[in-house]
Formats: C-alpha cells, sequence, structure tokens
C-alpha cells in the first residue's frame, strides 16, 4: 500500500475515533467527511469591518458562509463549539495581488534563429490569452504559507511578458474531494495585467519598445473591436473577422470588464506606466510600487488606485548589525512627497574621504528605507485608494513589516483596510470577501493579540469554511531562516499513526528554486508537486485521490529530519526521516 493509501487509513481511523457509534459502519478506507459544516467561534472580539469592533461576539458558519453575527446570536445545536474569548476575530486577509500557485513560463528558447524583430508573439511576451485560472496549482507551498499569514484570497497573474493574461481572485484552501484547482476561482470581473518586461534576445528587448508594443496592441485590438461590432450590425456587410488569441484575449480590458493592473518596479517606471495609459484611454490599478510619494498627486489627479508591495527592504541598522558594527547618526534633509531624491558628490578624492563617504551612503540608505516604510501613508493621507499585494515578499515577514508601516505612520485601520475590504473593492469581490458579515464567505482569521503588534499570533485561518490551525502562530517548531542545510538526498522515513508506524522512502532532487522529488511507501511512487527549502525547513506536497493535499514540513538537522506529515483536513501526524549515505 503506497503512503497516500496508509495515510488515507490512518485519517479514516482518526475521524471514527471522534464519531459517535452510529457513524462507525464503514470502511476504514473510506476518508469521512466532517461531522457538521456548522462552526461557532463563541464570546469573541470580532472586528466586523475596519474601526468596527464587537465584544464578548458570536460568530456562526454554515456550509462556507457567515450565518450570523452578534451579541446575541444564538448557537445551532449542530455546531461544532470553538470557545474564542482569548481571540480576536477579522476577516481574512485579500492578497490585492501576487503569484501564489502561479508557475513561470518556461523561459524563452535561447536557440531561436528566426526575425529578432518580428518574434513568436509568446517570445515577444504578448500573452494576454492566459489564464490564471488554467495555471493556478493549489498545492504550491507559498499558497500554504500565505495562508498561515492570515490570507484566504488572493488575485493572482501569470508572471511575465507585457501583456501576461488574465488574472483571478482564488480561494487559498485545499482542494476537497472531487474537486479541480479552478473550482477555487470566484466568480467575478478578471484582470487583464500588464507589465514593464522586456524580452530577452527579441523586440522589444526595451521598456520603450515594451511601451510601443502595448500602444500598438491595444489600438489594433479597439480597431478588432469596431470591425466585429460592425460585421454584427451590417450582417455579411464587412468582411467576418477572423479569431486572434492576441486580439480577442484583449477584448475585455477594450470593454472595461475587469480591472487593468499595470505592473511596475519603481516610481519612474510608474510615471511611464501613468502617461502610456493615458494615451491608450485606460484606467490602470499600479502594482508594485515600493515608495510612492513621487506619484502621489498624480496619482490624486487621476483617481489612480496602487496595489502596495508588502515588501520592505531590510533596516540599516538590521544591516549594520550583523556586521558587527552600530548604525552611524546621520542628519539627512526631509524629503517631501513628489521630491525625488538625487545626490551627485559621490566621488572618493583620497583614502580621508572613504569615512564620509560611508557615513553618507549609510544615511542616504537609511533615508530610502524610511520612505519605502512610510509609503503606504502617504496614499493614506493623499486619499489615494490602496490596497496590500505580497508580490514578491517572504510571508515570514509579512506581519512585521505590516509593523514597520503601521510605526511609519499608517494606521491601523487603514492597513486593516488595505488588507481586507479594500482589496476586495478593487477587486470587484467585495460581496463576498472583506468584512465579518452575515452572507460573506466564512473566510476568517483567529488571532491572539491586535494585528499590527508585536505580540501578534495567528492561531486558526478558515476559508470557505474550512479551518486551519496555524501551530505555534505559524511556521515550523525549530525553524532558522538564516541556516544553511543541504536537503538533496534519499531519506528513510517513518510516520507515527494511530495505527502504528508506517516506513517508506522519499527523495529530492535539483537545486534552490527548482527543487523535484518523489516519495515511496511499499513500492508504489507518487511525485512531489512542490518541495521548497527555506533556511533550515524542508516543505513537501503531494497529491492524493482519496485524502486530497498531503503536507509535509520540518527542519533539518545534518542527516536528520523532523517534522509533520498533514493530511488534508484529517489532521497532523509526526514523522522523521533519515538521510541515507551517498
Amino acid at each position: 500500500m503506497a503512503l497516500r493509501h496508509r495515510l488515507a487509513a490512518v485519517a479514516a481511523l482518526a475521524c471514527c475515533l471522534a464519531l459517535p457509534a452510529r457513524a462507525q459502519g464503514i470502511s476504514a478506507e473510506t476518508p469521512l467527511r466532517p461531522v457538521t459544516q456548522t462552526l461557532a467561534l463563541t464570546n469573541a472580539r470580532v472586528v466586523t469591518a475596519p474601526g468596527e469592533v464587537l465584544e464578548r461576539a458570536t460568530v456562526v458558519v454554515r456550509d462556507g458562509r457567515i450565518e450570523a453575527v452578534g451579541r446575541d446570536v444564538a448557537v445551532p445545536f449542530d455546531a461544532r463549539v470553538v470557545e474564542a474569548d482569548s481571540f480576536t476575530v477579522y476577516a481574512a486577509f485579500v492578497d490585492a495581488f501576487g503569484t501564489a500557485g502561479i508557475k513561470k513560463a518556461e523561459s524563452p528558447d535561447e536557440r531561436y534563429e528566426g526575425d529578432r524583430g518580428a518574434p513568436p508573439r509568446e517570445l515577444a511576451g504578448i500573452t494576454p490569452d492566459r489564464q490564471a485560472r488554467d495555471l493556478y496549482d493549489p498545492t504550491d507551498a507559498r499558497v500554504k504559507q500565505l495562508r498561515e499569514a492570515g490570507f484566504g484570497a488572493a488575485h493572482v497573474a501569470p508572471q511575465e511578458g507585457l501583456f501576461s493574461g488574465r488574472g483571478a481572485v482564488v480561494l487559498l484552501r485545499e482542494t476537497g474531494r472531487q474537486e479541480s484547482a479552478p473550482a477555487l476561482v470566484l466568480d467575478g470581473p478578471a484582470s487583464t495585467v500588464a507589465r514593464l518586461d522586456p524580452a530577452s534576445g527579441v523586440y522589444p528587448a526595451t521598456v520603450m519598445g515594451v511601451l510601443a508594443v502595448l500602444r500598438e496592441t491595444v489600438e489594433n485590438a479597439r480597431r478588432r473591436d469596431a470591425s466585429r461590432l460592425a460585421f454584427d450590425e451590417e450582417r455579411g456587410g464587412t468582411a467576418r473577422p477572423r479569431f486572434d488569441p492576441v486580439l480577442d484575449g484583449l477584448r475585455p480590458l477594450i470593454d472595461g470588464d475587469g480591472p487593468f493592473v499595470f505592473a511596475v518596479d519603481g516610481w519612474l517606471d510608474g510615471f511611464r506606466a501613468l502617461r502610456a495609459s493615458g494615451e491608450m484611454g485606460l484606467t490602470p490599478i499600479l502594482a508594485g510600487v515600493p515608495d510612492a510619494a513621487p506619484l502621489v498627486e498624480k496619482l490624486r489627479a487621476g483617481r489612480t488606485a496602487v496595489f502596495a508591495p508588502l515588501a520592505l527592504p531590510d533596516t540599516v541598522a538590521a544591516d549594520t548589525s550583523a556586521a558587527g558594527g552600530a548604525a552611524p547618526a546621520v542628519d539627512r534633509p526631509t524629503i517631501s512627497p513628489g521630491e525625488a531624491s538625487f545626490i551627485s558628490n559621490r566621488r572618493i578624492l583620497s583614502y580621508r574621504d572613504t569615512e564620509g563617504e560611508k557615513t553618507a551612503l549609510t544615511g542616504q540608505r537609511r533615508e530610502a528605507v524610511a520612505r519605502f516604510e512610510r509609503s503606504p501613508a502617504a496614499l493614506a493621507a493623499a486619499e489615494v485608494p490602496f490596497a496590500f499585494a505580497t508580490l514578491d515578499v517572504k510571508p515570514g515577514d509579512i506581519h512585521a513589516n505590516l509593523h514597520r508601516m503601521v510605526e511609519a505612520g499608517l494606521s491601523p485601520d487603514d492597513a486593516l483596510e488595505a488588507l481586507t475590504i479594500g482589496p476586495a473593492r478593487l477587486l470587484g469581490v467585495d460581496r463576498d470577501l472583506g468584512t465579518v458579515e452575515e452572507g460573506k464567505l466564512a473566510n476568517l482569521v483567529v488571532t491572539v493579540g491586535d494585528l499590527f503588534t508585536d505580540s501578534t499570533e495567528v492561531r486558526h485561518v478558515i476559508v470557505e469554511g474550512v479551518a486551519y490551525e496555524v501551530e505555534g502562530g505559524g511556521g515550523v517548531a525549530g525553524a532558522d531562516p538564516d541556516a544553511v542545510v543541504q536537503a538533496v538526498g534519499t531519506w528513510d522515513y517513518e510516520v507515527s499513526t494511530p495505527a502504528g508506524a508506517q516506513e517508506g522512502r522519499f527523495t529530492v532532487e535539483g537545486s534552490a528554486g527548482s527543487f523535484t522529488g518523489t516519495i515511496t511507501g511499499d513500492g508504489e511512487t507518487d511525485p512531489l508537486t512542490s518541495v521548497t527549502v527555506e533556511g533550515n525547513v524542508l516543505t513537501m506536497t503531494f497529491q492524493s485521490d482519496d485524502v486530497g493535499t498531503v503536507t509535509i514540513a520540518g527542519t533539518i538537522a545534518d542527516d536528520e529530519f523532523s517534522g509533520t506529515a498533514e493530511i488534508a483536513s484529517f489532521g497532523s501526524f509526526p514523522i522523521t526521516a533519515t538521510r541515507r549515505p551517498e
């Protein structure tokens, strides 16, 4: 029996132990559904929306939606009750823009020998017909990591190309039995995503070339739309428009069906994107501007929204401390919003200038870090609509970065809005997400302590009524993000279950960013769908037709591995492993 079949039997046994006798007349191979689809969080502090708090309230969840919320709500007889008097309940976060679960496309063939001035559209990055719903993989390790940080939904999109494709809002839960990944996509207007992403070795290979192609393609799509309308009205009076994957793929953008997201790296590209969008007659949402201060006035005048990145650079104090020194105190002039910082006198004339140069550069870096931290507060003060996007942030840094932004002037209510109802509203899914109220999807995050403080711990995340426990406030016990370990090799594992110890083998191959592997039990081998190593933490997932996603996560110390095997919603079991000698 392969490991996944063993785990199915173990999960069924674990569920049967908790069931009344009348429910135990089934095969041990049959995974059981939860006894009830109803959950009641009682006596909790509930933040229903930014600035709106109910003390000692009850939240009732039934079949994936919030059935009731309030102080005098009766607990249904069939509900599983969670005493939440020491917890605070918020709406689960909504990632405004990211790539969790979306794999990068294969690199273009460098052996292309055709016309580099007119390459195939895939090489040029013109792929508006690509759909995130077709690319999304809920077993990706980053999905689980974001969920444990408090996210219940995410707006995800293809990762590359000047017209990357169509984004989608997905629920960050695991797939159930007889359920495929597209079932996690919310109904609603999908986004069209553009990037200032030059092609490699072919046209357009520069930002200016990208902008020219964007303008030309949108204009051609408009002409195509006009031809289609003329054909429909004249019924044969004009030539029938032929299908074109690019121009037809841009039809939702031309028709205004869903948001237009323009991803950029900084404020300079932000200016370029705003100007190009205006020339194309489009209103974008700018995504990925770490320092929005120089753009604030233009954003406010154009009523342009922003998907602000949650990633922040390390503080200068942290960098200097790691190097064994102390950050020098440097007085720097405050740079106001809209003012760029350029200092030209950065030449070292002799060795006598080196200390002054170090001091000046450190001060400049400190000011840059502070500007990044203040950026969300500047957007809020200017009343520019914005929402937080995960983009390339490390999930383990999210809460610390939010705390830094609040310390830099962003109010907690504005921060909460940018994590919940703000992105839901900008993405057109606020009917289902963003607040804790009757009728909305049961996407909740349960914490110990208030958000945006150093002591906050996420304990539970509920996604469409499916509850996930975050052990130890998130992360793996004994995790060290700075550790360097070797995961590659063949490992003999043992899983401790109520049915006894189960043994097998897993292998890890490849290198950082491209690990692969297999897992074997009793001669049957399954591929690992995701393998990641962060610090000393190894995380692996594989898919089982019997129980859904199985996630194995733990720490590596030399040739020993220790962690847990989590079987979808059935629970976790201890697992240890030893690497075989080469």
